[in-house]
């Protein structure tokens, strides 16, 4: 079954020390590209997390967010008690007393977050599970809108298969009018004028016409694309390339025959053949 590639998928885990939080949004993209936000400090979890989200996505803008919120003792700032008392050495030489939020204040005596994030035991670990959950409730998100996706497709393929009968069916009787107005203009062309009409001329004359709007190539080929392309919406596994590729093969076949048939019946179907193609694409712009 076909996954779309927006979703999103949230989770979270929480102990004594740390509360961590994940989101995972993606949007659609040609290929993969993944932006992540992590606090200070955890870069090395980022190869970590690229790897459970190229190995649950294929294709698609995909934007993590990770929050890392300390608990307790790992809440606090620690201080740099060897840089304090560097300053306060220095300081008593030119004052007697210096407030403590001064002292707090000056470069390098408060030590950096970073410091307790990374310190936190078993943290990569809480961080990777959080992603791993996230990543299992955007896939159902996606392949539930995938779901939706393949039935309005499956829809619109039939509406595709009943035009492309009715071209069908249309196309013998195309070459018979032509022939029947072509009479009756060379008819009326030599009313009153000593000139007979030649019907081997006529036959010629009709069969280049037939020869040239001939559709059935286009037509037999036109369905193949929509048969595969009903196929692949059973497919495991990305396939939204393949199915914008035979879109594009049926946008080709529709324009032939709207160009060879010179018919205005059939160009009111083609023209309602393209408007499901061009909804089929729409469609395949967001599958992964």
């Amino acid at each position: 079954m076909i996954r779309s590639m927006t979703g999103y998928g949230a989770a979270q885990r929480e102990s004594d020390q740390v509360r961590v939080g994940v989101e995972i949004r993606t949007i659609n993209n040609r290929f993969l590209k993944v932006t992540q936000r992590l606090p200070d400090g955890l870069g090395a979890v980022e190869v970590a997390i690229e790897r459970f989200l190229r190995a649950g996505i294929s294709r698609g803008t995909v934007n993590v967010g990770v929050t890392v919120e300390p608990r307790g003792p790992a809440a606090r700032v620690p201080i740099n008690t060897d840089i304090l008392a560097a300053y306060k050495q220095d300081l008593a030489r030119v004052m007697d007393n210096v407030a403590a939020d001064a002292l707090l204040a000056l470069p390098g005596v408060l030590g950096s977050e970073d410091v307790l994030v990374t310190g936190i035991a078993g943290l990569q670990e809480q961080i990777e599970a959080a992603v791993s959950e996230a990543l299992d409730q955007l896939n159902r998100m996606r392949d539930a809108e995938g779901e939706a996706t393949a039935k309005d497709m499956a829809a619109t393929l039939d509406g595709i298969e009943q035009r492309i009968a009715a071209v069908e069916q249309r196309a013998p009787a195309v070459v018979d009018e032509y022939r029947t107005r072509l009479r009756e203009r060379i008819g009326a062309m030599l009313e009153g004028v000593e000139i007979t009409l030649d019907d081997q001329s006529l036959i010629r004359e009709v069969a280049f016409f037939a020869e040239r709007s001939d559709i059935n190539e286009e037509l037999a080929r036109l369905a193949s694309h929509v048969e595969q392309f009903r196929e692949r919406l059973d497919d495991a596994g990305p396939v939204g390339r393949k199915l914008e590729f035979l879109t594009q093969e049926m946008y080709r076949e529709v324009n032939t025959i709207g160009a060879k048939a010179n018919d205005p019946e059939t160009s009111r179907e083609v023209v309602e053949i393209k408007v499901g193609v061009d909804r089929l694409r729409e469609h395949t712009q967001n599958i992964e």
